[in-house]
């Protein structure tokens, strides 16, 4: 069975998400307006579609189409990005962080490389239909951003968690790197990119 977030989680996840979104704003320079456009939301295991859950990942992305109608006449149209935590994944990793590293240092990392995507998607500096053989690259600049975004957070040694995650950093005992079709990223974030639901699962950690 897979554990999932408590009440205190909850709050820690909240937290890190303003953190975060406050670092990637502040890095791409997003207005007041900017900010508004960017349509996102988090969710965890209890919320997610059985689709939406992986066995594979920290997180994935989603991008849905959202449209408003009343009748036959449509209100408004817009795409809303969906940041699937995997409770049980990032309580396994938190477990495993080393010393003066814990879940919140690993929510505002997760966080922070997921918002990069949703900016970049956004402000069309690339594509959410991106072809197989460019996920590779894209995804090694979001992660190269993040970890510059990141290099300014003091409270954490964040270069401790990123060489925890590193190919050799960590891997649940018993059963080596997960595995996955098309990595988007280094092991133990592996994962790869599908079509899920009615939307885009546009990367995944």
């Amino acid at each position: 069975m897979r554990q999932t977030f408590n009440a205190e989680h909850l709050s820690l996840i909240e937290q890190a998400r303003r953190r975060a979104e406050r670092l990637v704003w502040g890095f791409y320079v997003l207005s007041g307006r900017e900010g508004e456009r960017v349509r996102y939301e988090v969710k965890t295991l209890r919320d997610l579609c059985p689709e939406e859950v992986r066995d594979d990942a920290l997180a994935h992305l989603v991008c849905y189409e959202c449209v408003r109608r009343v009748g036959a006449h449509v209100l408004q149209q817009y795409e809303l990005y969906r940041i699937c935590l995997q409770d049980h994944r990032l309580l396994e990793a938190a477990r495993a962080l080393p010393r003066l590293l814990d879940l919140r240092a690993l929510l505002l990392y997760v966080l922070t490389h997921e918002l990069v995507h949703v900016v970049r998607f956004v402000q069309k500096l690339q594509r959410i239909d991106l072809p197989l053989g460019e996920r590779a690259t894209e995804e090694a600049i979001v992660e190269r951003t993040a970890w510059k975004i990141l290099a300014r957070v003091r409270a954490y040694p964040m270069e401790r968690l990123r060489e925890f995650l590193s190919p050799s950093g960590w891997a649940i005992p018993g059963e080596g790197c997960p595995e996955g079709a098309e990595a988007f990223i280094r092991p133990p974030l592996r994962g790869g990119l599908s079509d899920v639901a009615s939307g885009n699962a546009l990367s995944s950690l």
